[in-house]
């Protein structure tokens, strides 16, 4: 969503419960269950998806960030950020600051709980080189138009596929119906995430997937796939293992993982068919957080080479407007890259939509990833 990894990404157990294992797993446990200890505004915590984007993330932005500033990042991960909202909803998410936002429907989510805060923009000056097309969907998931957050990167889930059993021609003329295909049965690998099954449902259906006109059907559609589904898959590390060793030759992914896997050499090859889900990654900052450390926190995040090298390291793409700002070669290679930085040819979740439906999705998606 997403999302984004060589170690556990728990962007999956979705893309997007808390498991506290991975990087700074203990300081995370204590600072979860720790009453706030501002000392002036020199410690934040931050959580991430884990694996390798935890690891770039410390490595190109919070690790420089503290020895520029003296300001302590606490680091924690977590897997499925429906549970940051369970935690909030239970009375409060202990003194989580700053974390990787998985879209717009999630970011919406926060808003509806009177959980954002309300950022200064004057405090983060390289704002202005975000994506405006971005920055103005934020702006419309709240009533007075403040953001809590910023977007930081993004990436698709599409379809890898074996080219030792599928042509890229026949792929691309199949397109989701990939997904559904007999021949597979077995030998397909899909996403265990509510949002990713109904919208690749939607798509091969025929419907709005951020207007749709009958969910029963699709659900429907989603039972009788499941008997040609090898693993509903939990993390990225899992689906790229899947593909590698051969297990599966068909499986949805998120781009930054098939980009991982052609580089390792392996016969694999990325189709973003039509429709597919484009997904948004934000840094948002939690109401009750201390705003000018987290501010200046996402001000330096956003330098270009920060967010560049970030990017770099795990084939997302950058949230930063390619008309004011140049990009290395890498990510204008990189599947999805767009160099109006309008994003017009996404495919993107509306935030209102899913944010109202995702929990009813959700409660039917589990229960036919169960086999009922």
């Amino acid at each position: 969503m997403s999302d984004h990894h060589d170690s556990k990404l728990q962007k999956g157990i979705s893309r997007r419960a808390f498991n506290l294992a991975g990087l700074g797993s203990v300081a995370a446990l204590v600072a979860l269950k720790a009453a706030p200890s501002w000392a002036a505004g020199e410690k934040l915590t931050y959580y991430g998806f884990g694996g390798m984007t935890q690891k770039a993330m410390h490595e190109a932005g919070l690790a420089p960030f503290s020895k520029a500033t003296a300001i302590e990042v606490v680091e924690g991960t977590f897997g499925d950020e429906t549970e940051v909202i369970t935690r909030i909803k239970s009375g409060g998410a202990g003194d989580l600051n700053v974390f990787a936002n998985s879209g717009f429907e999630m970011y919406k989510r926060y808003v509806d709980l009177e959980a954002n805060s309300e950022l200064n923009e004057a405090n983060i000056p390289n704002l202005k080189l975000v994506s405006p097309t971005l920055i103005e969907r934020l702006r419309k998931l709240t009533p007075n138009g403040k953001l809590s957050g910023v977007p930081y990167n993004y990436g698709t889930t599409g379809i890898a596929y074996n080219t030792k059993h599928v042509s890229p021609e026949e792929a691309r003329s199949l397109g989701f119906k990939l997904l559904w295909d007999k021949r597979f049965e077995g030998k397909m690998a899909l996403s265990n995430n509510a949002m990713e099954r109904i919208w690749a449902a939607a798509v091969h259906a025929g419907q709005d997937t951020n207007n749709m006109s009958n969910t029963d059907a699709l659900m429907t559609s989603l039972r009788e796939q499941r008997p040609l589904v090898k693993k509903y898959w939990e993390s990225g590390a899992e689906v790229m293992d899947l593909l590698a060793k051969e297990e599966v030759i068909i499986a949805d992914i998120w781009s930054t993982r098939a980009t991982a896997l052609k580089k390792q050499g392996y016969p694999i090859e990325y189709l973003e068919p039509e429709q597919c889900l484009a997904w948004m990654q934000n840094l948002f900052v939690l109401k009750g957080s201390p705003m000018e450390p987290c501010e200046k926190l996402l001000d330096f995040l956003l330098k270009p080479e920060v967010n560049f090298d970030y990017c770099q390291r795990t084939n997302n793409g950058s949230s930063l407007d390619p008309k004011q700002t140049e990009f290395p070669q890498q990510l204008k290679e990189q599947a999805g890259y767009d160099p109006s930085g309008t994003f017009a040819g996404f495919s993107i979740p509306d935030g209102i939509y899913w944010a109202e439906n995702l929990d009813r999705f959700e409660t039917q998606w589990r229960r036919i990833a169960k086999g009922a």
